[in-house]
């Protein structure tokens, strides 16, 4: 499945575009990169990314960097895209990281969850959900080092 995006060009004249799929080497974003010619500010919503190939990285690379001076925030990017951005830190570029949807599992009776939380050291603990079945607090599924930047 290619990658498919939705954009909408927001009053204030920002760009916000939901980007679903696999990144491969046939992503290139000019369909963002168009709507956003004009933008100061471009807002990525990336949880719907399922994976990102090697050839992928070096495609949003080239795309991230295209993006330029704009003012760019990920929001809710999946756990195929915090570990990559954990292992490349420069892949962002200057965009800054809002939040990340990665999975929880609950200690008591095993529901897993993915979940919203701050794109921060440490947020995988302070910020775990209650388990939708039981209530009970769910633990991170996953070693926060692969998904969560190491500092800040």
């Amino acid at each position: 499945m290619a990658v498919k995006s939705e954009i909408q060009k927001q009053a204030d004249g920002s760009v916000h575009a939901s980007v679903v799929g696999k990144i491969d080497e046939h992503f290139d974003g000019k369909d963002i990169l168009a709507a956003a010619t004009d933008a100061k500010t471009v807002v990525l919503r990336l949880d719907g990314v399922r994976s990102i190939s090697s050839l992928g990285v070096r495609a949003l690379e080239g795309f991230m960097r295209e993006l330029g001076a704009k003012q760019v925030f990920l929001d809710d990017i999946s756990a195929a895209m915090a570990n990559q951005f954990s292992m490349i830190p420069n892949l962002l570029a200057n965009a800054q990281v809002r939040s990340a949807k990665l999975p929880f599992v609950c200690p008591s009776c095993g529901t897993e969850h993915l979940h919203s939380i701050p794109y921060h050291n440490g947020a995988g603990t302070t910020h775990a959900p209650e388990c939708p079945s039981c209530k009970t607090k769910m633990e991170f599924d996953g070693f926060s080092e692969e998904y969560l930047p190491h500092k800040k």
